[in-house]
């Protein structure tokens, strides 16, 4: 297959993009152009944008969203509010792809490109290390962090059975204890409540569960969060769960309801209520609603915290790729 690259725009690719990211063995909701096309139009600083589109003929078969950074050229959006990176490409075309990506690389004269948060099952991986080494260039791969998820059985009987005995213990004695403690709901505040509302909630919940994250939500991301947030509900995606307790807002968690997968985006809760473990359970109650939903995958997404492997979840390792050409 004889593939053509264009550098094209957000505007000329959105429906092709939209499809194309539906179908590449690479995807994830953070390659979707109703996630990135937010993060761009509010977070960028002074990298330049450079979306090349692979078609055969005229058919989209391939995507490489790439940003110029001042250092080196990466997969677009930084890893502060984006988990997940790659390219994309329809099944077909794998063969024909990863070799035009670098050749991509080569003709835009870029000889330092870096891809973060590639995902341990990616074909990117071996694809394009095996394309850029036949190519002549260098190809350094180090681990990126961690995505903690598991695997959803078809019953919350059958996932309480699978953690470890001392968590299950754990894990039922604090629900107990909450439910213990009044009237308690856990759902998606979107179906119930304007999107505005839910957010200002979530942002103030999210600011007073801990100094870091106060630090981390600026105006600027708050603002993000919102815009993000719109664009996921539009499509479909997004999911904002309370937890309350006798009709007040206790915490709160941000999902992506993506490809038969729950994703944990972010989450907050009121220090009052620290004593019931609310910042706790509201994900537990989350990964309960997914298993509900008949969903396959729960994603706690980067990072170590200790809470996700006390709800049962297990490392996905996440890498980076260096590839450098010439001296």
């Amino acid at each position: 297959m004889a593939l053509s690259v264009h550098t094209e725009t957000f505007e000329s690719l959105w429906r092709e993009w939209h499809d194309l990211a539906g179908l590449s063995p690479t995807r994830s909701v953070f390659t979707t152009p109703a996630w990135l096309h937010p993060w761009w139009q509010s977070q960028r600083t002074s990298e330049q944008l450079s979306l090349l589109a692979f078609r055969d003929g005229g058919r989209l078969v391939g995507l490489a969203p790439m940003m110029r950074c001042p250092d080196a050229v990466r997969l677009l959006a930084l890893t502060d509010v984006c988990d997940y990176h790659d390219v994309l490409y329809r099944p077909e075309a794998e063969e024909s792809f990863y070799p035009a990506v670098v050749d991509a690389f080569e003709k835009q004269g870029w000889t330092r490109v870096e891809l973060e948060g590639i995902v341990e099952s990616s074909p990117t991986l071996r694809r394009l290390t095996g394309a850029a080494l036949g190519k002549g260039w260098t190809v350094e791969q180090l681990v990126d962090g961690v995505s903690p998820e598991v695997a959803l059985p078809s019953s919350w009987d059958g996932y309480l059975e699978s953690l470890d005995g001392k968590d299950r213990h754990e894990l039922k004695r604090k629900l107990r204890k909450l439910t213990g403690a009044g009237r308690v709901e856990c759902f998606d505040a979107v179906e119930r409540q304007p999107l505005p509302e839910v957010m200002t909630t979530f942002a103030a919940l999210m600011r007073s569960s801990r100094e870091d994250k106060a630090q981390f939500l600026t105006p600027e991301r708050e603002q993000f969060f919102r815009t993000l947030a719109e664009a996921m509900h539009k499509e479909g995606w997004l999911r904002l769960y309370f937890l309350t307790l006798d009709g007040h807002v206790t915490a709160a968690s941000l999902l992506f309801d993506y490809d038969n997968g729950f994703y944990l985006y972010n989450s907050g809760f009121d220090t009052r209520y620290a004593s019931l473990s609310v910042g706790l359970l509201v994900k537990a109650l989350c990964l309960q609603d997914a298993i509900a939903k008949g969903c396959r995958l729960f994603s706690f997404l980067r990072g170590s915290e200790p809470y996700k492997y006390s709800l049962g979840a297990k490392d996905v390792r996440l890498h980076k790729l260096i590839l450098k050409k010439g001296s």
